[in-house]
This record gives C-alpha cells, sequence and structure tokens, in this order.
C-alpha cells in the first residue's frame, strides 16, 4: 500500500504565501498528491492488481524536504527549462539579454526564482482536478515579457494524469518552455536501470563540455540514445560514447520523429489537441508501463545519475517511500520540451511569443498496471 504523504506537513506560510498539499483521486484508482509549492507532483499512487496502490514517483514527505534536498524533485520548471548558455538569452533582433545564473555560468530550469522555487495561486479544487496559477515575471528571471500561466491538473478514467496550461504573454514578446521534473520508478523503489525505454526519435542533441548544446543533431543510430525499440536503461548506460562522459550520465535530449502514433493518445476536455507520443516507459517485474504525450518536438532523458539522499537529514521514512534513501539511477526524469538553449542557436527552432498571444501545451503521464 502506497504511503500517504500528510496535509498539514506542507502547510505553511512561505514567501509570504501559504503552501498546502491536494490529492486528486481518479474512478480508475489513480491517485496523485501535488502541492503548490513548485506544482510539485508529491505522489503519484497507481493500482497495482491487487487491490492496492504503488507510488511510481520520487517524492519527500514534508515541504521541507523540497526546500533541502533535491531542488528539482517533481515540480514545473520554467520558464525556461534546461540551460541557457552562460546566463544569455539571444532576441529576435540579435542582442543578447544577460539572464541570472545559477549553475555554474549558466541559467538553469528558470534561475534561482524560477517556478519550481514560487508559491503557485490556487484557483479552483476538486476530487479529481486541481487548478493553479503563476506569473512569470522579468524582475525574477530576467526574460523579457510576462507570463501568465494557468495550470490544470486532472486524472482521468483510464488512469492519466493530464498537466495543461494556457499562459497568455504581457508586455513584451517572450519565450516560454515548460516541463515537468517528476522522478518515476514504475517497481516502486530501487534502481530503475532495468526500466525499459522506447522513445520514437531517431536524432538527438550532443553537448559541448560546458554541458550545453553544441546546435547540431546527431543520428543516434549506435549511440546510448537509440531507443526507436525498447531497450533496457542499463544497456544503454553501458554502451560506451563519449557524450555519457560529457553529461555524467545519460541526460540528453531526443528529438521526437513525425510518425502516427501506435496508440490512441489520452483525451481530457483540458487537454489541447496536438499530443503525441514522446516515450514508453516499463518495468518488467511488477508489469506496470507509463506513457508519456506532450505537445512538445522532444524529450530529456534524465536517468537520475545526479540522484542522492542525505542520511543524516533523511532518517524515518526518508526520501523515499518506506525510509527508502535514494542512489543514483533510482528514478528516471522524461521532460517533454522545446529544443535545449534553443533562443542561442540559429539551426533550432524557437517560438517568440508576443503580447496579446496564448500559448497552449500540456504533458500527460497514462499508467498501465501490471
Amino acid at each position: 500500500m502506497a504511503f500517504t504523504p500528510s496535509r498539514e506537513a506542507f502547510q505553511r506560510a512561505l514567501h509570504g504565501q501559504r503552501t498546502d498539499l491536494f490529492t486528486l483521486r481518479s474512478p480508475g484508482g489513480l491517485q496523485v498528491a501535488v502541492s503548490n509549492y513548485g506544482a510539485r507532483l508529491v505522489q503519484v499512487a497507481v493500482p497495482d492488481g491487487q487491490g492496492g496502490l504503488a507510488d511510481v514517483a520520487l517524492g519527500y514527505d514534508s515541504l521541507q524536504g523540497y526546500l533541502d534536498g533535491q531542488l528539482s524533485m517533481g515540480a514545473l520548471i520554467g520558464r525556461w527549462a534546461g540551460r541557457l548558455r552562460a546566463g544569455t538569452l539571444t532576441l529576435p533582433d540579435g542582442s543578447r539579454q544577460q539572464l541570472p545564473t545559477n549553475s555554474g555560468p549558466h541559467h538553469h530550469h528558470g534561475g534561482p526564482r524560477g517556478s519550481r522555487f514560487q508559491v503557485f495561486a490556487v484557483e479552483h479544487v476538486q476530487a479529481d482536478a486541481l487548478s493553479l496559477s503563476h506569473t512569470f515575471r522579468t524582475e525574477d528571471d530576467g526574460v523579457p515579457g510576462t507570463v501568465c500561466v494557468q495550470l490544470h491538473l486532472q486524472v482521468t478514467t483510464d488512469n492519466a494524469l493530464h498537466m495543461a496550461w494556457t499562459a497568455e504573454v504581457l508586455h513584451a514578446p517572450t519565450v516560454l518552455n515548460l516541463t515537468g521534473h517528476a522522478f518515476f520508478n514504475l517497481a516502486g523503489q530501487g534502481s530503475t536501470h532495468g526500466h525499459t525505454l522506447q522513445v520514437p526519435a531517431s536524432r538527438y542533441v550532443p553537448l559541448a563540455a560546458d554541458v550545453c548544446p553544441t546546435g547540431a543533431l546527431a543520428a543516434v543510430q549506435g549511440t546510448p540514445f537509440d531507443f526507436r525499440q525498447a531497450r533496457a536503461v542499463a544497456d544503454a548506460i553501458a554502451t560506451p560514447h563519449e557524450q555519457l562522459a560529457v553529461a555524467g550520465g545519460l541526460d540528453h535530449y531526443l528529438v521526437l520523429d513525425e510518425q502516427a502514433a501506435p496508440l490512441a493518445p489520452p483525451s481530457s476536455s483540458i487537454t489541447p489537441p496536438g499530443l503525441r507520443l514522446a516515450a514508453l516507459l516499463g518495468e518488467p517485474v511488477s508489469g506496470r508501463a507509463m506513457e508519456v504525450w506532450s505537445t512538445a518536438p522532444g524529450v530529456q532523458v534524465y536517468a537520475g545519475h545526479g540522484l542522492k539522499a542525505d542520511p543524516a537529514r533523511d532518517l524515518g521514512r526518508g526520501a523515499g517511500q518506506g525510509g527508502w534513501l535514494w542512489q543514483p539511477g533510482d528514478g528516471i526524469c522524461l521532460e517533454p520540451m522545446e529544443y535545449p538553449d534553443a533562443p542561442n542557436h540559429a539551426g533550432f527552432p524557437v517560438r517568440w511569443w508576443l503580447p496579446g498571444e496564448v500559448v497552449r501545451g500540456a504533458i500527460v503521464y497514462r499508467f498501465i498496471s501490471g
């Protein structure tokens, strides 16, 4: 039976706002706990086929855990997910805007005041759905323009979690690149290296020595990044390749192919059209599987080599379920997003949104129980 996080452990005043925890339940049995601090997925509990629930997402059991621990754990990442090299943003006229840096010389995952560090306003709550809002401002992240985001989360009968956003642009042209940073483990705990992964992508983005894109695209054929057929994560990371050394492990962007999905996309009244299959994750022992759908052109695959737990801090329940202290590889992130560092590369597609325009996007996780 899945651990049930305490709502009280997530209720406090932070940055002059109130944080809380909300649990969504679907008729199919899916149970998702969401904190409005960073719009984080705290728990994703799926039916286990034995009348119980298995928690398949890594998370902390209190707000303090998120404040002290892995900064991106479970969060909605924005305004720009991934790194912007040297903290610079190339504007449409070719000039450059300097942004605050927080990962060496780079602006990473929205910078030091990105959405993962913000308390989202709670707009609407019901048994199977939650609406949150947040406004991205230039004074927080240095990016021109203001973006007012409405984030809608809903669990559906087919055990899918829909995360859809509607974003209104104000004041100046801007960019927007949102993603979810949940770590998944379909076994419930232990290493994810035995999971299988399939991604319909023939190309990936190579990284330079500073872990930012070179600006080129490369074929996945013969590399650790070839997931066109399902393969074990362990097999991929055991494939010798200089790019694994550059990133410290598997942490690369795969460009999705234009092709018909073999499965029918999940549907919800909150999700915009244009969903495409980004990834299929499976766990052979439990038989559980997860489909990832999105409106993004590619997906960042991060095999969790940076995961760690602090035994001095994470005693008791620990960093994860049942006192599990995470080790590298105990969770895997599948992050649908725009091309990394795209505004700084002429060959990468990037959309500059104008004042008055509305941006719509979504990520959907659909679970199949073993």
